[in-house]
Parts: structure tokens; C-alpha cells; sequence
């Protein structure tokens, strides 16, 4: 009862207006207005109205069911906004013009659509790397999140995102997403890492025809192809395979190695479907690696789209992820976004400080960030693919001999802190010959005492060589001594100075 008679008041209140205004403006109340067309038949709350018709300025007030609303005129059209509380529903408009004259006009009001995510690609990035989000009604868009940081949107549409992962969160860890748009929210049904996928074209976007680039059919090779069908391919371009039957590594598809931690916890993980009606209902796969072969359990695949993961401990610094899917014969699957992440990593990491340690940048001879202190003829560039441990290029020395440092390459001081421990390391091999590889160390320079790694033996393999010192100045260089073996041939990549994390 109380609400109808504050309707039936605000009514009176506005006829009263109306009647005042209506002895002021004859020539206004002799105009009839019409409405002559609605530019649409259905609004979203805090959509804009607008009514096209004539003798619009003869209108004095705007209602919408109860309540009045501001309105503007253009000429023939007369324009306002839904309150963001309109009511979902048939509503009515009222024109109010002088001596209670009134014209009306119904339009729907509908919820808007509910935002929804169908995929997310990749399913790893680090930050300030760019994720895409695809799915329905992801327009109106309010906000995109990232384990609760706002994260930038490259560009938007009803049925696509894109967006950069921000910084400031902690990497290697799962993360949720969060699409906010005027509908509601939504978030994947996958798992998100922040953190870089190991994986080279785990999107599988890369490769010509049937063929992955950074992949290998190491068996079954023609029962997997490439897909990009509807339903057949999570993001843009997918595995399509077919098992050979009888044990699972008879289809196998085989990533190229990427670098590990011996001891160090990975996450592999991917999205995978069976195709309807084929053999099994779908069937088993399994995960392993090579090389000395991990293995995972065996996971059962529906036909629906679902993010298998297997969690294991590295056992070698080179790791290919392997997916043994033969075990059903004929059983069909799509599979897409591989993704290895290591999660053993995950919190604050110690940050790289030195400069051009991949030996990557300069002309020639010569190294970016790097000086020749002895033996320079001895110090060379090679980008022989036997000599290079990754990208294109490393450093080839050979060995003056009688003291380590008479072969020596020195790296520009950078900035350290007197008594903090810092890790020194680099990957070395050498040529089959003199001394059968003998033995380097590192050193420092600066602005304080050199100090001296113990002596190191080298192999004809790649081999890690890792010193932790305690900085005893506030500039601080990585000094390779190399020399003490004569006319020993050592390849020398990926040196690295590596600061404490952050607390």
C-alpha cells in the first residue's frame, strides 16, 4: 500500500508541474507527439534508448514504469539511458507533456548474457607475454585479472581477449584468470601458470602440413596429423592421432630437449579429447620422458575436452616430453597446448646480472660485454653446431698452458653487494686431444681482491661448472681462466652470474 501511494504521489507531484507549466505554453499543448519507431525492441540495463518520432520538444518529462528518468533531444529523436537497476522485463515509457497529456511506448528489458571462456591459449606465460581468451558474451568487459592483478587488454571483442600477463605475481605457480564483464564473471575450466612454458611450440602452431616444428613421430608417425576443425582443435591448430595399438609408446610424439634441473620438480600437462565412437571410449595415455624414461600412470580420456597433468623429478639436464598414446588401437585423439612448467622453482628466483653470457652479441671475434685480458688469438667465436650448447653462437679456446690465466676472457663488472653469496656457472666441453680436456676455473675482477675458484676437470661432454663465492666488492666481473692445459680445445656457453633472490 505505502509503495502504490509514492507512485500515485510523484505522479501528482509531476501533473502539478505540468498543469503550471501547461498556463505558461499553450502553443506546446496543442502538439500531439508520436513515436514513430524504437531502434530496437530489447535493452540491456545501462543501455541508451533512443525513440524516433515528432514534436519531441513538447515532451516535459520522461518516465520509465514509475520512475523519472533524464532524457535528451536531437531533432527527431529523443534519447536515455536505462538505470543499471532497471527492472528485466516488459517496461513501460511515458512521455509526459503539458495538461497531463501523455504518450506511451513498451520495451523489453533483458539480463545480459553471461560471460563464457571455452578456451584459454596458452596455458603458461610469463610476464608481460600475451594470453588469449576466447569464448561468448566477453563484451561490456569490466575487467580481466590475473591471480588478482589487473592485467592489460591488447584488444577485445564478444568472443575474444587478449591480454598481457602483469607482473609482480609469483611464477611457476598455478594462477587463476578472472573475466569480469557488465553480465558477471567467468574463468577457465584449465589450469594457468604464470611462469614460461619449457616447451618450444607446445601450442602446436608451428610446422607446415602434418609436420610440428620442434616435434618428432617417433613411432606412428602417419596416424598423426595436424587439425584445425571445429571441435577438433582447443586453439587454432591441433595433434590429431590415432593409435597403433598394443603398447602405448607404438604413437609417440616427442618434443625436442629442453634444459632441466637434475633433482628439480616439472609439471608437465595437456589438453587432450577422444573423438566419439572410436575404439576404447577413448582409452589411456600416459606421459614419459626421455632420455632414461620417466613414467607417468595412465590417465583415462573422455571425449570431452581435459587437462591431464603429471608431476615428476628430472633425472637429466636435457629433457624431451614424450606422449605414448598407441596402447588403443585405432582410438583418435586431439591433442594441444603441451606445456612443461617448472613448479620446483616456483616463489622468488635469483635474477641473471650478467650481461651478454651467451656469447650471442658481437662481430667476428670479438664479444659484447667481454675482454680478451691473455691470449687473445686464443679466444674465438664459433657457431658450429657441435660447439654450441643454444642459440647461435659460443666461445672456442684454446689453451696457452703453464698457467690458468693465460688463456682468459674477463666479463664487464656489474653492480654486487660486499658479502652476499652469488652463483657463478658455465657450460663447458672439450675437444678430444691434449691434456683429454684438463682443467679451467673462474675467477673474479672489480674493485675488490680477485678470489679464485678451485680447479675444474673437463670432459668431452657438456658439463655444468657451478662456484658460489662471496662477493668482497660493489662491482664485480666473471673471469674465465682457461689456460692451464696446453693447446686443450674447450666450447664455452651460457656463462652466468646469478644474484640471491629477493626477499
Amino acid at each position: 500500500m505505502s509503495k502504490t501511494l509514492k507512485y500515485i504521489g510523484k505522479f501528482l507531484t509531476v501533473f502539478a508541474i505540468v498543469f503550471a507549466l501547461s498556463c505558461e505554453d499553450d502553443d506546446l499543448s496543442n502538439s500531439t507527439v508520436t513515436v514513430s519507431s524504437v531502434v530496437s525492441d530489447n535493452f540491456y540495463p545501462g543501455d541508451q534508448v533512443t525513440m524516433q518520432g515528432s514534436n519531441f520538444e513538447a515532451v516535459l518529462f520522461v518516465f520509465l514504469g514509475n520512475d523519472q528518468i533524464p532524457f535528451q533531444l536531437d531533432g527527431d529523436n529523443l534519447t536515455f539511458t536505462l538505470p543499471s537497476s532497471a527492472a528485466i522485463g516488459d517496461e513501460t515509457v511515458t512521455l509526459v507533456m503539458p495538461d497531463g497529456y501523455i504518450v506511451t511506448r513498451n520495451i523489453g528489458v533483458v539480463a545480459r548474457p553471461f560471460p563464457i571462456i571455452t578456451a584459454i591459449s596458452p596455458s603458461a606465460a610469463a610476464p608481460g607475454e600475451e594470453v588469449k581468451i576466447t569464448g561468448t558474451s566477453l563484451d561490456n568487459l569490466q575487467s580481466v585479472t590475473v591471480g588478482e592483478v589487473e592485467a592489460s587488454v591488447v584488444s577485445s571483442t564478444a568472443t575474444e581477449l587478449i591480454i598481457t600477463v602483469p607482473s609482480g605475481l609469483a611464477e611457476n605457480l598455478p594462477t587463476s584468470i578472472n573475466v569480469v564483464t557488465t553480465g558477471g564473471e567467468a574463468s577457465p575450466s584449465s589450469t594457468f601458470y604464470v611462469g614460461q612454458n619449457l616447451i618450444v611450440n607446445g601450442q602446436l602452431e608451428l610446422g607446415d602440413g602434418d609436420e610440428f616444428t620442434n616435434w618428432g613421430k617417433w613411432n606412428g608417425g602417419d596416424g598423426m596429423t595436424a587439425t584445425t576443425a571445429d571441435g577438433e582443435a582447443y586453439s587454432g591448430r591441433a595433434l590429431r592421432a590415432v593409435g597403433v595399438g598394443g603398447d602405448a609408446w607404438r604413437t609417440q610424439f616427442v618434443s625436442d630437449p629442453v634444459p632441466t634441473q637434475v633433482g628439480v620438480e616439472y609439471t608437465l600437462f595437456m589438453l587432450i579429447k577422444a573423438q566419439p565412437g572410436t575404439p576404447g571410449d577413448g582409452g589411456n595415455v600416459r606421459f614419459s620422458t626421455n632420455p632414461d624414461a620417466l613414467y607417468s600412470g595412465n590417465y583415462d580420456i573422455t571425449t570431452e575436452w581435459q587437462q591431464i597433468e603429471w608431476v615428476f623429478t628430472a633425472n637429466a639436464d636435457q629433457t624431451r616430453a614424450v606422449l605414448d598414446l598407441g596402447v588403443i588401437a585405432n582410438a583418435v585423439y586431439f591433442v594441444d597446448n603441451i606445456t612443461m612448467v617448472a613448479t620446483g622453482l616456483s616463489g622468488p628466483q635469483p635474477t641473471e646480472i650478467l650481461l651478454n653470457g651467451g656469447f650471442e652479441e658481437g662481430d667476428g671475434d670479438e664479444f659484447t660485454n667481454w675482454s680478451k685480458f691473455n691470449g687473445a688469438d686464443l679466444l674465438t667465436a664459433t657457431t658450429e653446431a657441435d660447439e654450441v650448447r643454444s642459440g647461435d653462437r659460443a666461445l672456442r679456446a684454446v689453451g696457452f698452458g703453464g698457467d690458468a690465466w693465460r688463456t682468459q676472457l674477463a666479463s664487464d663488472a656489474v653492480p654486487t653487494e660486499d658479502g652476499v653469496d652469488y652463483t657463478a656457472s658455465l657450460w663447458i666441453k672439450a675437444a678430444p686431444g691434449p691434456g683429454n680436456g684438463g682443467v679451467i676455473r673462474m675467477s673474479t675482477t672489480g674493485n675488490g681482491d680477485a678470489q679464485y675458484q678451485g680447479d675444474v676437470t673437463v670432459t668431452t661432454e657438456w658439463q655444468k661448472v657451478e662456484w658460489i663465492f662471496t662477493a668482497n666488492s660493489t662491482q664485480t666481473g666473471i673471469v674465465l681462466d682457461l689456460g692451464a692445459t696446453l693447446d686443450a680445445v674447450y666450447f664455452v656457453d651460457d656463462v652466468s652470474l646469478l644474484a640471491p633472490p629477493e626477499d
